[in-house]
């Protein structure tokens, strides 16, 4: 498992009732992209790079990014979105 995707799953466990109780915006456009590369295990080192400077930026999304990792590796389907 990525390093980076198994320090966030074991950062949404125990932190996961802070992280999603608060509803902000989601990524779009290229950050969705990218973050959904690197979810899926597809992105390069440098992209992997600039995803992790993005969530130090926006750590909401971390919640998004969550369930995609959850939906690449064939688990529950995605929540609906408000």
């Amino acid at each position: 498992m990525n390093s980076e995707i198994k320090i966030l799953l074991e950062f949404l466990e125990r932190f996961g009732p802070e992280v999603t109780a608060h509803q902000l915006p989601e990524p779009r456009g290229d950050a969705a992209a990218k973050l959904d590369r690197f979810a899926r295990g597809l992105s390069s080192e440098d992209e992997r790079e600039e995803v992790c400077s993005m969530l130090r930026m926006h750590p909401a999304w971390l919640r998004w990014l969550a369930d995609r990792v959850k939906l690449a590796r064939g688990g529950d389907s995605l929540p609906a979105s408000n």
